[in-house]
């Protein structure tokens, strides 16, 4: 028997699941500053508890993290609960190393957010030579996708295959092409932070980026977080985002999922975030149409159409 358990109960749960598993335990408000923490936090964060009290909690964050790690706790206010994320952490002494953070908001104590931080194991931690550009071009994405979506099927998850398209002829038309540069690396990271376990962005085109998102994420609520994260770049920027999510449960039935991906992709960045409309990815037309086998005559050797015949004509 399942029990349902209500957000309370689910927080308590976290809490003490957190406190059992985690080395260091925190809580921030809803502008994301310190107000609680408790745990091994000098040797974790390189800082003691009270150069932490009272200050923004992306302030550990190292530089390449920052933009994630802020886009971690957006996520966290706005679905309640952001499941495990490593960030890369800066100490005074400059050197960088990883931490995995979870968090789930305070059903109770609204505007409250908790944070488990915990440290990660030699053999589970990314090297650089690991973790893949970002972007990622549309085959290395298609790949990388193709795995987890088969891995989520195989463990019941849901994950929805999800692609936007900001309007990027409106960037271009109102910032220069350095700025447009800027932002579209800043809107890659913002996306990152959003995706279902890390599993990175693609770039589809200028302007066009696919993601896997967890289904308990609205994809409309990221997109409203584009469109504020380029306004609050670009005070002239009002981003007209189109979007299009299909669950992967629902509508793929092969294993070749890597393919479909790809296909479905080309074909986003063809049509553009308007047109596309797909309800499954079998509508998404073949790149090329598949050339009708050769008749048998036109691929045998001289002596295998004669032996076919019967007769000795070419054996020579």
């Amino acid at each position: 028997m399942v029990l349902e358990l209500s957000l309370t109960e689910q927080r308590d749960r976290f809490v003490a699941f957190a406190f059992a598993a985690s080395d260091v335990l925190m809580e921030v408000d809803q502008d994301g500053v310190v107000i609680f923490v408790s745990g091994s936090v000098k040797s974790l964060l390189g800082h003691s508890t009270n150069e932490l009290m009272g200050t923004k909690v992306t302030n550990i964050a190292a530089h390449e993290d920052w933009v994630v790690f802020t886009e971690f706790l957006k996520k966290l206010q706005v679905t309640g609960r952001a499941s495990d994320r490593l960030i890369t952490l800066k100490s005074d002494d400059d050197k960088l190393h990883q931490v995995s953070v979870s968090g789930m908001s305070s059903p109770q104590r609204r505007g409250i957010h908790h944070l488990a931080i915990k440290r990660v194991p030699l053999a589970g931690r990314r090297s650089a030579a690991q973790v893949p550009e970002q972007p990622m071009n549309v085959l290395d994405f298609a790949n990388s996708s193709a795995a987890m979506g088969l891995a989520a099927r195989e463990s019941g998850e849901e994950v929805n295959f999800t692609m936007y398209d900001v309007g990027w002829d409106h960037v271009e038309s109102t910032i220069n092409p350095h700025e447009a540069k800027a932002l579209n690396e800043t809107l890659v990271h913002t996306m990152r932070a959003w995706a279902a376990g890390g599993s990175g962005v693609g770039q589809v085109g200028k302007g066009k980026y696919s993601l896997l998102l967890d289904e308990g994420i609205d994809p409309q609520s990221l997109s409203n977080r584009i469109a504020e994260v380029a306004k609050e770049r670009h005070s002239g920027l009002n981003l007209n985002i189109s979007q299009t999510a299909l669950s992967l449960s629902d509508v793929i039935d092969t294993d070749d999922f890597s393919a479909k991906f790809e296909d479905a992709m080309a074909y986003f960045d063809k049509v553009g975030g308007e047109k596309f409309n797909l309800d499954n990815f079998s509508e998404v037309p073949s790149k090329k149409p598949k050339s009708p086998a050769p008749p048998p005559s036109a691929t045998l050797t001289a002596s295998q159409r004669a032996r076919r015949k019967g007769t000795t004509e070419g054996w020579g």
